[in-house]
């Protein structure tokens, strides 16, 4: 008798799980296909979705509050990117800066050494040539020069000729 109880009791636990798992598998396909495709929703249409709406992206099932959240991420994510390039492309171009800087004041203190040398070499030519007190003479006749400006007609001519001898080359 016990065995006449237990077959139909078995038999209905059997069928009533059997119940729960098609009523699951039901709600799990109700949910999928309440999935609302990305492709079809305007901006309005998405803005106007529940935030636990279900949207289906590219074969993702996702709710509309994960999405922005994923976005929003993604959005901080680009621009703290962007600040970091934007801060290594500022120090990228402030050493190449530094450095045609250096170079080319490398080559314009090369280019004054040579200017100086010869400035050195035709002072040095122009001693050579014209006697000792070269320089002392030059200063000496341009100021004769200057005073010969605001001179007489006669007084210039002595002067004129005092400075002229004073630049002439020295006789060895």
């Amino acid at each position: 008798m016990a065995s006449k109880r237990v077959v139909p009791i078995a038999a209905m636990l059997l069928c009533g799980s059997l119940l729960a798992a098609n009523a699951q598998e039901q709600e799990k396909s109700a949910t999928a296909s309440a999935a609302i495709s990305a492709k079809d929703l305007t901006r309005e249409q998405f803005q106007a979705l529940a935030p636990d709406a279900v949207i289906e992206i590219n074969g993702e099932r996702i709710t509309k509050r994960d999405f922005q959240a994923r976005n929003v991420k993604a959005v901080e994510e680009s621009a703290e990117q962007l600040r970091d390039l934007r801060a290594r492309s500022l120090a990228e171009f402030e050493a190449r800066r530094k450095a045609v800087t250096d170079k080319r004041k490398a080559a314009l203190a090369e280019a004054n050494k040579k200017v100086e040398d010869e400035i050195h070499r035709l002072v040095a030519a122009d001693a050579a040539m014209y006697g000792p007190n070269w320089e002392v003479r030059k200063k000496q006749a341009a100021e004769l020069l200057h005073q010969a400006e605001g001179a007489a007609p006669t007084e210039r001519s002595a002067l004129e000729k005092q400075a002229a001898d004073l630049l002439a080359p020295s006789a060895r």
